[in-house]
This record gives C-alpha cells, structure tokens and sequence, in this order.
C-alpha cells in the first residue's frame, strides 16, 4: 500500500536540521576565531573546524577570512540565528472556505486538525453560501474541496458520461 506524504513537512524538517547544525556549528568555531585576523586568518580557520564542519559552514568562514570581516562572526551567528528562528516560526497561510458560519468550538477543531498535519499554521475562516454544504480547506498549494458544491457537480458529470 502506498503511503502518502507531506513533502513540505519533510523538506521542512530537513530544513530545520540543516539550518539548525549549521547554527551550531558556527557558535562553537566563533569563540575559537575571536582576534583571528590577517594572513593567517584561513590557516587558523581551517585549524579552528572540525572535519565534521558542512562545507558551506567552512567556505562561509573561509570567505569571511578572505575578506578580511571574520572579527564580525559574532554579529554574524547572531543574525543568522534570529534570521532561522524567524523562518522556523513563519507559519503557513490556510483559507478554510464553509457554506456556514462555523462556530468558534469548530473553527478551533479544523485549526487544530491542520496544525497537527502541517506545523504552525495561520488559518482564515470564510463564508461562501454556494457551497451549499462541506468545507474548501487551502494550504499552501493543497487544495481539499469537499463541498456538496463540489459533489453535485461530479455527481452531474458522472451522470451525463455514463
């Protein structure tokens, strides 16, 4: 049986890892590289990361021993650390489409059932009575129409086909 999956849950995840050892990384070397400066700045850099080190962490610390900036790593992992938890945090936009008000017991239901499939989530309710009945529910580029709109009208084309 065929499983179906998130992609963007899993892409999030690697992600998060990616980002998160990259951050790591960088606030363990910072405090190793702090006067490093000069011509022997690469050297000591190379000397500073451990052979587990991502290549990008070392080729960002090598550029910015190349340039001559490496007494700014502290403002830099403190940028960065602010920029990934800021994006960790960032929420998807979901737009839940009902053919009537939806009490707030029900809206705090649907919220809870999309936070637990896709993560942090910034849900809108709306109102559209030619739904007649059911739910549209958007997030991201995922769309789950299960209006009775929706299954009249597949009722009518499958009628008029067969």
């Amino acid at each position: 049986m065929a499983k179906t999956v998130d992609a963007r849950a899993v892409a999030g995840t690697l992600y998060d890892a990616l980002v998160g050892t990259a951050l790591d990384q960088l606030r363990d070397v910072a405090p190793k590289l702090k006067g490093v400066a000069g011509r022997d700045a690469v050297a000591q850099v190379e000397t500073a990361l451990s052979p587990q080190t991502l290549p990008q962490v070392r080729n960002f610390l090598l550029g910015l021993a190349k340039e001559g900036i490496l007494d700014q790593i502290d403002a830099v992992v403190t940028a960065f650390a602010a920029s990934a938890s800021s994006g960790a945090a960032q929420a998807l936009d979901a737009s839940v489409v009902s053919a009537v008000e939806l009490s707030a017991e029900q809206q705090a239901s649907v919220s809870a059932d999309l936070r637990k499939r896709y993560g942090e989530v910034a849900v809108n309710f709306s109102v559209d009575p030619s739904l007649i009945g059911g739910l549209i529910i958007r997030v991201g580029d995922q769309v789950l129409d299960n209006s009775l709109r929706s299954r009249l009208g597949a009722l009518q084309r499958n009628m008029l086909a067969g």
